[in-house]
Order: C-alpha cells, then structure tokens, then sequence
C-alpha cells in the first residue's frame, strides 16, 4: 500500500503541475536579480545621458569662446598692419572730448580696415564692393569723424588690411544706405530685459547685432599705448568678455 501511495505521489504530471503553479524560491530570487540589475542598467544608461549633455554643452562654449578669439586675433593682427602702414591706429569714435566719451559699439574698424573709395569732391565714400555712397555727413553722425583713413579715388590707392566672410560684417543701417560695423559670431539674444541690445533699433535684425567693440590709443584705458578690443556676449544670464588686454574670460 505505501508503495502505492509513493507510486501515486510521484507521478510526473503531478510533480508538474505543481511546479507550474507555484514558483520555487531559486525562480523568484532569479526575477529579483534581473529586476535589479535592469534598473541598474538604467541607471548608468541616465547617467551617461547626463554626461553626454554635459560635454555637448561644454564643447558648444568652448567652441564658441574659440571662434571669438580667433576672429579678434585676426581683427587685433589687421589693425597692427594698418598702423604699420599709417603710423596710427584706425580711430575710435569720440563722442565728446571734455569729458571724454568714445562710443567703442558704433566704430569705424569695417571701413578703415577694407578700405573705401572717396569721390572726387572727398565728401562721398563707399565700399569697393558697394554702390552706394555715404555722404560726409552720415559719417560725422555716424562715426563723429570727417572721413576715413584708409581712402582713395582709385581702388588701387585702398589697402585691405583683412578678408571677411559675409557674417563678419552688418549692416547697422540700411537706409537711406547700408553702414556696417564688424560683428561677432553670437548674436545678442532680445529676450533677456536686463541685457538690452546694442543697438536701439525697430529693426529685430539689427538689434541681434553684436559689434566687436573698439577703442584705439590714446584713449583706450587696458592698453593705452595701443588699443582696446574686444567682445562681448551673453552666456546664461551673464556677460562673458573676450579681450586683448586679458588670457582669461571676464565677467561683465
């Protein structure tokens, strides 16, 4: 009879059945340990999300911070030519002598640094790659100066001091001509109320220019024996400065 009852009890479909239903203990710790190990899996899959976003971010500034000082590198180069060949700097933009106030946003360095062609009578000028002509009278507004340095009635007599790409160089005002100044690689952000543009204007395309900011000699106050130059540009909510007279990033 026990025999028969072990028969019984030991049936394979029995033993089955069982097994089925209701989990051994060793399954349940396996699923655990999977469970475990894919929210770990996880984990590091978010982690190196994060870190990825990290270095994206940091190589974009540092991209960004590297663009800005090679182009003033370029521009700091060109003006030492133009000195070289005038035996002055190009000049700055004097608002007022006494006191004094240079207005280093809205200068001259496209013009004397490309050259210009002068008219006969000396009171026009324009670009070599322009047709339009400004009047003496806009310069002086403009500029506060009487002309430019770096001028001639012949193409030939003009020496361009550098080569620009179309985005290095704006139009400040386009009528009733284009006047331009040398811009910065990161346009100045419009939404940010704290920071207003440089430019006041109702031109949206004009106040997202940056200019790169000049002062010459002997008004410059980092480098008064030559020149003040440098960049400005929002990071975040902060004005980051990119200079001649400092290796380091400034804060504004």
């Amino acid at each position: 009879m026990n025999s028969a009852r072990t028969s019984l009890s030991n049936r394979p479909g029995r033993r089955e059945g069982r097994s089925a239903t209701h989990p051994s203990v060793s399954d349940a710790r396996r699923s655990g340990f999977t469970l475990i190990e894919l929210l770990v899996v996880i984990g590091i899959i978010a982690l190196l999300a994060g870190l990825v976003v990290g270095l994206t971010a940091y190589s974009a500034r540092k991209m960004r911070e590297s663009r800005i000082r090679v182009e003033l590198e370029r521009i700091a180069t060109a003006i030492d030519a133009y000195h070289a060949q005038f035996n002055q700097y190009p000049p700055d933009n004097v608002v007022s002598k006494d006191p004094l106030v240079v207005n280093p946003v809205t200068n001259s360095l496209y013009y004397e640094l490309t050259g210009v062609i002068v008219d006969d009578k000396g009171n026009r000028f324009r670009s070599p790659n322009r047709q339009q002509w400004i009047g003496a009278t806009m310069v002086s507004s403009l500029f506060n100066a009487d002309g430019f340095v770096n001028a001639g009635a012949n193409p030939k007599e003009i020496k361009p001091f550098i080569s620009l790409r179309s985005d290095q160089h704006k139009s400040i005002l386009t009528s009733p001509v284009d006047v331009e100044v040398l811009a910065v690689p990161v346009d100045w952000p419009l939404n940010i109320p704290l920071l207003p543009p440089p430019f006041n204007s109702t031109d949206l395309n004009v106040k997202r220019i940056n200019p790169v900011r000049y002062v010459a000699s002997p008004h410059a106050t980092n480098n008064p024996a030559t020149f003040d130059l440098w960049a400005e540009y929002v990071e975040g909510k902060k004005v980051k400065i990119i200079c001649n007279w400092s290796k380091d990033i400034l804060e504004k």
